[in-house]
């Protein structure tokens, strides 16, 4: 009498089928509830687990006598009608030499890998959100051997390790027995081996092929750049195991404007010297192409190297869904040599400018006229020496450091109130 008929009833046989009947109805439940034709993972597992034992003559008794459970503690594996197995206090050798000294059954790899896969994003498309088709390689299950790597669909237990996947290695030291293990060298530790016969022609008994998965990312307004989406389920399978998962990282390409810091964006403007000292109009066209008006009123001069922020025109913030600022950096161009044609020009322009500072010659004296030629800094002149030259001038410039990836701007700028 079968006491459990889980089995049968996962492959819709009864329980005097024959080997024939429960490998074709095998066959038949796999190609109806395979993942990639609709199905579960977990009822191809009980799929595969019920063909297992069910097409085993040893296992199979086993299960008809006492279920899904096994024999009694105690009882010889081995045998399911003898009953004269080693008592509780005396462990099976049997059982000493698969499962190890400490008692634990070896462990093999019960998932499968998980798969990176860079994604190129552009700037607009972290800003806006943007849904974009990847195909990523990845190994899954053949489906032409259900993953056993023959072509009967049979799982043969590797002889060496006797499906255990490690190989007991026992030696004495003195009047001690130790043990240690190792992977198993005929079957790679996977526990089952393919005859060259039998082996699958698709997979050619690897039970696993190389296939291309085509997938649909959404990528959130704000996404960060680095960030990664997790596609749980859709990395590398393995048979009689779990799907490992599928990670898509998100890679910003350069922009030709602007630069991400966080939620806020930098962009350079180059204006003349007219405009920094009279006032300006610029349009700015941001990332989801909407323009804006930068309009500078005359009288505020705007000091080479120095920054602007125009508050709420940033990146969005995916969580608190507001908005970083935009960042202005301002490069001054001062005009060329001999832009002043005649002195009636340069009494307007004085006449416009903060009186010049007059120096007082004294007639007594001798001095000698210099001429100054444009130039760099002289070598070896450290960022201190720098700073405190820079520091007696009418502006401070802050040096930043490049090697931290800020492109000569800070990571961190704080935006005056407007």
């Amino acid at each position: 009498m079968v006491v459990d008929k889980t089995h049968y009833d996962v492959l819709g046989v009864d329980e005097n089928a024959t080997q024939e009947h429960i490998i074709s109805a095998f066959r038949q439940k796999s190609r109806e509830h395979h993942p990639d034709r609709g199905g579960t993972h977990e009822m191809m597992q009980k799929i595969n687990a019920a063909k297992e034992v069910l097409t085993d003559p040893k296992k199979r008794a086993i299960y008809d006598r006492y279920g899904s459970e096994g024999p009694p503690s105690g009882m010889a594996p081995g045998n399911p009608t003898d009953f004269s197995g080693f008592s509780s206090g005396f462990p099976d050798i049997f059982d000493f030499i698969t499962r190890g000294a400490s008692g634990r059954e070896p462990t093999r790899a019960s998932k499968g890998s998980d798969i990176k896969h860079n994604l190129q994003v552009s700037l607009e498309e972290l800003y806006s959100g943007h849904t974009k088709k990847i195909s990523v390689p990845r190994e899954v299950i053949c489906a032409a051997c259900d993953g056993t790597g023959s072509v009967d669909r049979i799982n043969h237990d590797c002889t060496a390790c006797k499906g255990q996947g490690v190989e007991n290695l026992i030696f004495r030291t003195g009047p001690f027995i130790q043990q240690s293990q190792r992977s198993c060298s005929f079957c790679s530790g996977q526990g089952t081996r393919v005859d060259a016969k039998n082996r699958c022609k698709i997979c050619h008994g690897n039970k696993l092929v190389r296939q291309e998965k085509i997938l649909d990312v959404d990528i959130s307004p704000g996404s960060p750049d680095r960030g990664a989406i997790k596609f749980i389920g859709e990395g590398n399978q393995i048979p009689k195991g779990e799907n490992g998962s599928l990670y898509v990282v998100l890679r910003q390409e350069p922009h030709a404007i602007f630069e991400r810091i966080g939620d806020n964006l930098m962009m350079n403007l180059k204006i003349n010297l007219s405009e920094s000292l009279c006032g300006f109009q610029h349009i700015a066209t941001l990332l989801d192409g909407h323009k804006i008006l930068i309009n500078h009123p005359p009288g505020k001069p705007i000091l080479p190297k120095s920054y602007r922020c125009i508050k709420g025109q940033g990146m969005p913030n995916r969580h608190t869904h507001s908005y970083g600022d935009l960042f202005i950096y301002f490069d001054v161009e001062f005009p060329g040599e001999n832009f002043i044609k005649n002195e009636s020009q340069l009494k307007q322009l004085e006449a416009s400018l903060p009186p010049k500072k007059l120096v007082t010659l004294n007639s007594t004296e001798t001095y000698e006229e210099a001429e100054m030629i444009a130039s760099e800094p002289p070598p070896n002149n450290s960022q201190q020496q720098q700073q405190r030259f820079e520091n007696g001038h009418h502006y401070h410039r802050t040096e930043y450091n490049d090697d931290e990836g800020t492109n000569g701007h800070p990571q961190t700028i704080p935006c005056e109130p407007q």
